[in-house]
């Protein structure tokens, strides 16, 4: 494809700025008074280990991985997703399987669970510590969390606790933090017991759930949002073999599902390319184009390429597009892996203009996530409600940017995994009412939704929470619609 192909024309959609309900504050018991997800001062967070008091050697292993944890943890409290964090931590290599495992469930159940533990602890502090030394909260949520939630020992919960204020440099706290863990050794269970899940969401988000999917749904969807999701896996070729192979549960006849907590690369069939890992909700969407067998079609936003595998395996001819270098190299080498080949193309989308129109495209938006916590309980505390109006932005222009690549009658699938109505339902009705009878919702029949089928819409888009498949292990929340451009 050229970049100086004339631009086929586009359905005449005008410029339109979409902005979110302002939310209204909601009042919540106890709160913390720090605000969450703000940058902190890192003050003495980073130092290095002091020389003396080193601990004794057979402590070593336990201190750390609590240290490589905290680091993790001080990275995300500095605006880092975890899994960026995760990536750009040396040490943790160094560790056994067993202590990764530990450090990665100490840190994500530190980001789950947040709110309930700040609530337990709020109580026991006179004084909360603040500007360079805030991040001490951090090491007192992971010694929390390590007595109430994970039941480690008390002995090692308390002394590593304490161990780890004085090595990260704040040794004035190291009484306050022996008192407040020796006092959940004897409180905490009874403290925490009052607690709740909702205690963990933010407020902008429990005022929007609460106002979209009523109280019940918002408690079930933040229960469920608590659990470490299961491995789901899609097949390059005969899942069902392949779920024999894995020892594991075939969804829908498509997603293989299977408890791991460890490395996915270490499974078989991995390096030989015969699978990928994708949730069982964010498989659907790439399969709503139907059949596109010898068909032309764009996946827009594409890395890491898991929607750009479904659409090869199912022979289409595939431009991959993507803005970031690092993203588009993601995609190469898990294209690579899987033995696959696409026409790749790092570029903004909304300034791509394909050589000639195509088929189909399937648009996976950038969007706020919130129907991905449990993969990413980072953005618990990441996430602010100023950032929907610009990720409005973005999809719009987006979506009605590759609108303008079709041909007279070709399809463009848009989803979001996002639990957020602004980024879905409302972004698909305002492209229609833009679109003047040239662009239609096309819809998802319940055949097509397969297992999903629970979620269909009376207008035929797909609007998929959580909970109400917590009977197979839960899925990520997803948004799903299918459109024809019409000329």
């Amino acid at each position: 494809m050229s970049d100086d192909a004339t631009k086929p024309e586009a359905p005449a959609l005008p410029t339109l700025k979409l902005k979110p309900k302002a939310p209204k504050p909601v009042a919540r018991a106890q709160k913390p008074t720090s605000k969450r997800g703000a940058k902190p001062d890192m003050g003495k967070a980073n130092a290095k280990p002091k020389t003396a008091n080193q601990p004794k050697p057979d402590t070593q292993s336990i201190l750390k991985s609590r240290q490589i944890c905290y680091e993790l943890l001080c990275a995300v409290e500095a605006g880092s997703q975890l899994d960026h964090a995760l990536k750009a931590q040396e040490d943790i290599s160094k560790l056994d399987d067993r202590d990764r495992r530990f450090v990665r469930l100490l840190a994500t159940t530190c980001l789950r669970r947040r709110g309930q533990i700040e609530k337990v602890i709020a109580p026991m502090i006179s004084r909360r510590p603040f500007g360079a030394q805030a991040n001490a909260n951090l090491i007192l949520l992971m010694g929390a969390v390590q007595l109430l939630i994970l039941k480690t020992g008390a002995h090692a919960a308390v002394d590593s606790t304490v161990e780890l204020m004085r090595q990260s440099g704040f040794d004035r706290l190291c009484g306050m933090a022996n008192a407040v863990m020796r006092r959940l050794t004897r409180e905490g269970d009874t403290r925490f017991e009052t607690t709740t899940p909702i205690d963990n969401l933010p407020d902008w988000l429990l005022q929007s759930w609460n106002e979209h999917w009523g109280q019940d749904a918002t408690s079930k969807l933040a229960e469920i949002a608590m659990n470490p999701p299961p491995l789901d896996i899609s097949a390059k070729a005969n899942p069902e073999a392949m779920a024999s192979t894995l020892e594991g549960t075939l969804i829908d006849n498509y997603t293989i599902r299977r408890a791991f907590d460890g490395d996915p690369s270490r499974l078989a069939g991995f390096a030989d390319g015969e699978w990928w890992v994708q949730d069982a909700a964010a498989a659907l969407p790439a399969r709503l184009l139907g059949d596109v067998k010898s068909k032309d079609v764009i996946d827009l936003c594409a890395a890491p390429g898991g929607k750009t595998a479904q659409l090869i395996a199912a022979g289409a001819t595939v431009t991959a597009i993507d803005s970031g270098r690092k993203r588009i190299d993601r995609l190469r080498r898990n294209l690579g892996r899987l033995g696959m080949k696409a026409s790749l193309k790092q570029v903004d989308g909304r300034q791509f203009v394909p050589d000639m129109p195509v088929d189909a495209i399937l648009l996976d938006a950038p969007c706020s996530a919130t129907g991905t916590l449990r993969r990413r309980p980072d953005i618990l505390g990441r996430r602010q409600p100023e950032d929907i109006e610009s990720l409005q932005n973005l999809q719009w222009e987006l979506a009605t940017t590759a609108l303008g690549w079709l041909k007279a009658g070709g399809q463009l699938v848009y989803a979001t995994c996002s639990l957020q109505p602004e980024e879905g339902e409302e972004m698909i009705s305002a492209i229609i009412d833009a679109g003047e009878d040239k662009v239609v919702i096309d819809p998802i029949t319940p055949d097509q939704a397969g297992i999903f089928a629970r979620s269909l819409t009376k207008e035929g888009t797909l609007r998929i929470l959580p909970h109400q498949y917590d009977d197979i292990g839960g899925v990520d929340g997803f948004f799903a619609a299918r459109l024809i451009a019409l000329v």
